[in-house]
């Protein structure tokens, strides 16, 4: 299978609206409208009509909303910023202005916990509106703050940054890596993930190669194809690829999948395995 019969199912898969749902004819999603946002532009495709939906998004508070009837979704949010700065788009509302939505809106702070080994009151970002702050949608958030500012000449306001990386690092697991949520619970240490760790690396590739990221880049390296799904995959070889290493492993078990993931017919995970094997880093978002 090769990169044109991708292209070929995410323009056939796209929605009368412009934009995408998780699966064909389902409702568009900011989500998978978001990956195939990113595949498609980096593939070459007509920007303004992959990104036409992505433009015209529907917000509240200056916050992207999940899906046309739904609320916002902090995590989506960052990599719809992400997608629209490396498709070269614009919000109707202003890239600038999403970027500041991004960072009046925090997780919610919570007592001293007696029983998990984690600092809970940094307030990074949750999933949606007055939840804890979840690793996934703080890396996601962090990676656009830093990705889109300068280029958007935006001000980001340095706390957000700071309290993103200190949660970040403060839920590291023992050993490597990053599980979705907490590094423990119940005095038990919780497992890291790929697709999270990826991600989590991502956001803090700029920093100093402490510990943390030292350890999670090993894990990484170590476990890069034994989580066999599209994301997973895909956003291994884009995070071994930023820190240099060798990915050829990684894109070999991705390339192998694609049947899998073409059949199941979830068009972000489609779109995702794209983005990660399209060359040339002159397109990457991350």
């Amino acid at each position: 299978m090769d990169m044109r019969d991708l292209i070929d199912r995410l323009i056939a898969g796209q929605n009368a609206d412009g934009g995408w749902g998780y699966y064909r004819q389902k409702k568009s999603r900011l989500e998978p409208t978001c990956w195939a946002v990113l595949a498609l532009a980096s593939s070459g495709h007509d920007r303004s009509v992959a990104g036409a939906a992505l433009r015209q998004w529907p917000t509240r508070d200056g916050l992207l909303l999940e899906r046309a009837d739904g609320g916002p979704n902090y995590g989506f949010h960052g990599l719809a910023l992400l997608a629209l700065h490396a498709a070269a788009l614009e919000h109707r509302n202003g890239n600038r202005a999403l970027l500041d939505g991004l960072q009046r809106v925090k997780g919610l702070a919570l007592a001293p916990s007696a029983i998990n080994r984690q600092d809970n009151s940094i307030q990074a970002w949750s999933w949606i509106d007055d939840t804890f702050s979840w690793v996934e949608p703080t890396a996601w958030c962090l990676l656009a703050l830093k990705t889109c500012a300068q280029s958007w000449h935006a001000r980001i306001d340095p706390a957000r940054i700071r309290d993103g990386e200190r949660m970040l690092v403060d839920r590291s697991c023992r050993g490597g890596g990053w599980n979705y949520g907490n590094s423990n619970m119940l005095g038990r240490e919780l497992a890291p993930y790929v697709p999270t760790t990826a991600v989590t690396l991502l956001a803090l590739r700029d920093r100093d190669r402490g510990q943390g990221v030292t350890d999670a880049l090993a894990f990484l390296e170590r476990h890069s194809t034994f989580e066999r799904s599209a994301m997973a995959l895909g956003l291994a070889s884009r995070a071994l690829r930023a820190y240099g290493r060798d990915t050829t492993a990684v894109r070999a078990a991705l390339r192998e999948q694609l049947p899998i993931t073409v059949a199941l017919g979830n068009q972000a995970a489609v779109a995702a395995a794209l983005y990660a094997l399209v060359n040339g880093d002159d397109s990457s978002a991350f």
